[in-house]
């Protein structure tokens, strides 16, 4: 009987932990605990898939809670897939760094074709296909980083860049807003933003005053 008691204890532990009521309460852990209690808060987060916690985490006023919760969030999306895939985009990440483009591409197609619904798969060939000006290419993979993850900041902050890389001004905005929308305390989103609206009014038409005989 002890046994059985024991196991339906840590069974009601295991299950009720994955409810909505502890992912709230490991929430308020992250906002209002001590730095040891902030990281044990969004480590469990990441483990029993608490995204909608981290991301609200990102919108609060106080800075140490917001920078744990986007660390704990950008691991919970580069593991998505699982320890290859992990492995796969970490390396092509390297060779990107070093400037190895055609490395870095062959290792990020291999992600994409093995793992078709891991977000960052995408995300990360975007990167690529960015910084080598091939912006159509870019575009392309944000986009479909965000069918997968529409909440993926960095896929909206890529796809705005390249937007306004090729002129396209207003959709750039459109895309830093929905960037800012989920990470509204980010200031490089922010400044990136500013400029593209200050350009956008520069490039509007100014609105010529109406004469008497036009509003008869």
């Amino acid at each position: 009987m002890v046994v059985i008691a024991s196991c339906s204890f840590f069974l009601a532990l295991h299950f009720g932990q994955r409810t909505p009521w502890f992912k709230q309460y490991l929430y308020y852990r992250l906002l209002a605990g001590n730095e040891n209690q902030r990281l044990r808060a969004a480590s469990m987060l990441v483990q029993f898939g608490g995204q909608k916690q981290l991301i609200d985490a990102l919108h609060v006023e106080q800075s140490a809670p917001r920078d744990v919760a986007r660390k704990a969030l950008e691991y919970l999306w580069f593991n998505a897939a699982g320890p290859e895939a992990f492995r796969l985009v970490q390396a092509a990440y390297k060779a990107a760094e070093q400037d190895d483009f055609p490395n870095s591409l062959a290792l990020l197609d291999r992600v994409v074709k093995q793992f078709p619904n891991f977000a960052e798969g995408w995300n990360q060939r975007a990167s690529v296909y960015w910084r080598m000006g091939d912006y159509e290419k870019s575009i392309a993979d944000s986009r479909r980083a965000l069918a997968l993850n529409p909440n993926h900041y960095g896929a909206w902050q890529g796809l705005g860049i390249c937007k306004l890389k090729l002129g396209d001004v207003a959709e750039a905005c459109r895309c830093l807003r929905a960037a800012r929308k989920i990470l509204p305390h980010d200031e490089p989103t922010q400044h990136a933003l500013q400029e593209c609206e200050q350009l956008l009014r520069k490039m509007q038409p100014a609105t010529k005053p109406q004469t008497a005989s036009q509003l008869i």
